[in-house]
């Protein structure tokens, strides 16, 4: 009873203060957090010229899609939360869900682009200098990423696929219920692909390492000599990348696996 005297009765889902207090309030917290840690981020590696690697690079251009995610696009999050539905029309909703998707594209893309990096590097180590000379061609790298981000969001609003309010997630997305598989499938095909680019990268790098270090210590036991090893600051930058991208799977994967079942007919 005490329960349900506390609903509000203008809430669409029918929750209760409590709920309602508690689910922005967490909301409020992820979009602050998100945007002062990767605020801090872009602010190191712009302050310190020594910090402007290449890799840095990449890193920057994948926290600037989480301050853009945090900004443009959970503020709508946050106040659909508290009203529990779509507050205002639907080119708004559009404009929320074609920022999401390309900031969501564009993470993906980066972390691709981060994999990459650290694969030549440590993998192909001859071929470096080919596919990342300098700076210039890493900014270069990074803002064809925006490109093609922009490019496989977009094509709702100009008529292949629909945008619309999610009440289960509170935001607008594309609607997988309709009848553009085609477009279900070219982002299923980026997701999948890249996501299994990325996971190779990494097992390859950890094996590299992995027989990097045991022929040092082999070296060491016969010969009192070790081999070449990776140096410790590229072992803690592959850890950070690898880190950075188990959280993005776990946070993404289970939307796009959704978003998959709605569209072959799951409920």
């Amino acid at each position: 009873m005490r329960m349900q005297s506390q609903t509000i009765s203008h809430d669409p889902l029918n929750r209760s203060r409590g709920e309602i207090v508690l689910e922005v309030t967490f909301a409020i917290l992820v979009c602050l957090a998100s945007v002062l840690g990767n605020v801090l981020v872009v602010y190191v590696i712009n302050r310190y010229s020594e910090m402007q690697t290449i890799t840095n690079i990449f890193i920057h251009n994948l926290a600037l899609t989480d301050v853009l995610m945090a900004t443009l696009s959970m503020p709508f999050w946050i106040t659909s939360l508290y009203t529990g539905k779509w507050n205002l029309d639907q080119e708004w909703c559009e404009f929320s869900a074609s920022v999401q998707q390309t900031m969501g594209l564009a993470s993906l893309l980066n972390l691709g682009l981060i994999a990459l990096n650290r694969y030549v590097k440590v993998v192909k180590r001859a071929l470096y200098k080919k596919f990342f000379p300098s700076k210039r061609v890493a900014w270069l790298y990074s803002g064809f990423v925006w490109l093609v981000s922009v490019l496989l969001a977009t094509p709702p609003l100009y008529g292949w696929g629909k945008m619309s309010f999610d009440s289960d997630s509170f935001i607008c997305v594309f609607n997988w219920r309709n009848e553009d598989v085609s477009f279900l499938i070219l982002h299923a095909g980026v997701f999948n692909v890249t996501t299994c680019a990325i996971i190779y990268s990494y097992w390859k790098i950890y094996r590299t390492v992995k027989e990097s270090t045991d022929n040092v210590n082999a070296n060491v036991v016969q010969n009192g000599v070790g081999a070449q090893r990776f140096h410790r600051t590229d072992i803690d930058v592959l850890k950070s990348c690898f880190t950075v991208v188990c959280f993005f799977l776990i946070t993404w994967g289970p939307m796009g696996l959704v978003g998959f079942i709605i569209t072959v007919g799951g409920h």
